[in-house]
């Protein structure tokens, strides 16, 4: 029990300047929350003192909000000396200088590290410095990077990454390079990219890359272009096995059927996040082309077709997680009852675990508390579709503003 209850083990180093939700009331409602602070420090203390206990621990998020953390730095690298097996790192900060005195502990002491997650300075040090403990990362993210940047000596990590993640990457293009020998990533994830001839050069010249890829994330905070969308649309045919999608891509809504061709494609897709920017509206023939495979749906588009959405919606039979942005007039109750498969709904801000006896009849409809909501990390799902969309739900849930890796 004690390897699987603490398999995956989340610190919280409060201070001043969290924001966890742009409502202060709330925030603050999950800041006086008792003992949570003092709960990391009583696990920090039981690693150190209970090898048993330690050897246990396979990832480790720290969720760190103050400038100054010399007391919980100590505190931290002592821990990851009894750490061993620890198989992943993750730094979430609104500032993340301290990571810099705790990643040399954590290299040296941690052999087995495969996934990562903290500042890009701290990656490239890295590298130069201690090269061999790189050999068993397979999942990287990084932040504000020039693909241009990336040294020579970085290609053979790129090589055997099975996760690549990139927040506002840019001259995105020269990424071409590193994944020209790439057979291994399933998973890439592109945060924050700029549209135009960098972002389409790359997209163009990797339909013919990353013949596993099997999860795909494109995020744009800029009304993209129809020579974007046309290229995104190329990217996609040429990748027919993909079972993860995420878009956010601003476009006025006329322009959305460019993409259609590539969704109908997409009969392997499992879990679709599909945002297409404020104030735009879902186009009817859009619910047409969306592969029945579904069993996780976010779909972040306004809409005024209530009835016909979920009379479309009862053809997806493998639908088991449905987010909307309205909590009216389909409310979660609604959907659950509609929906007769449905285990996850989340309508507007409301977030509702379903339970259903053994005979469908009756439903029960249980509120996820908003520290859980607030905090979601992918371990916190056993279904690796909902593992995969975890952050971007807290995120969109709670109206987070973390300041995450820059």
């Amino acid at each position: 029990a004690l390897t699987v209850l603490f398999s995956t083990v989340k610190l919280h180093f409060f201070g001043p300047g969290l924001s966890f939700y742009d409502d202060y009331v709330r925030q603050q409602q999950v800041l006086e929350l008792p003992g949570l602070s003092d709960r990391s420090w009583e696990i920090l203390d039981y690693i150190t003192t209970n090898s048993t206990f330690a050897q246990a621990i396979k990832f480790i998020i720290v969720y760190a909000s103050a400038d100054s953390l010399t007391f919980e730095k100590l505190c931290l690298i002592k821990a990851l000396r009894c750490m061993p097996y620890l198989m992943g790192f993750e730094w979430i900060a609104n500032s993340p200088s301290i990571i810099q005195h705790i990643q040399e502990t954590l290299l040296v002491s941690c052999p087995n590290l495969q996934h990562l997650r903290y500042p890009l300075q701290c990656v490239w040090y890295i590298i130069d410095v201690f090269p061999s403990s790189m050999d068993t990362l397979t999942a990287l993210t990084l932040a504000c990077v020039s693909m241009r940047d990336i040294p020579t000596e970085a290609f053979q990590v790129f090589a055997r990454l099975r996760e690549l993640t990139l927040w506002e990457p840019y001259e995105i293009d020269a990424l071409l390079l590193p994944l020209r020998h790439e057979q291994a990533l399933k998973s890439l994830a592109l945060r924050g990219v700029d549209g135009g001839d960098n972002l389409r050069t790359f997209l163009r010249g990797a339909t013919r890359l990353l013949p596993r890829l099997s999860t795909f994330l494109l995020t744009s905070d800029e009304y993209i272009e129809t020579d974007d969308l046309n290229a995104i649309r190329d990217f996609l045919i040429a990748h027919p096995g993909l079972k993860r999608l995420h878009l956010r891509i601003y476009c006025p809504s006329p322009l959305m059927p460019i993409l259609y061709p590539a969704l109908a494609k997409l009969q392997s897709l499992q879990a679709l996040w599909l945002d297409t920017g404020p104030g735009e509206m879902l186009e009817r023939p859009l619910l047409s082309v969306l592969p029945r495979s579904l069993q996780v749906l976010v779909l972040y588009v306004h809409h005024d077709f209530f009835g016909e959405l979920l009379r479309c919606l009862s053809e997806f039979l493998h639908l088991r997680s449905l987010c909307v942005p309205y909590e009216l007039p389909l409310t979660p109750q609604i959907l659950a009852m509609e929906l007769e498969r449905l285990t996850f709904v989340a309508a507007g801000k409301s977030v509702m675990h379903v339970e259903r006896d053994s005979s469908g009849g009756k439903v029960e409809l249980c509120r996820a508390p908003p520290l859980e909501v607030a905090t979601w990390h992918r371990s916190d799902f056993d279904d690796p579709n909902m593992a995969w969309m975890a952050e971007d739900l807290k995120s969109w849930i709670t109206s987070a503003e973390w300041k995450v890796l820059h």
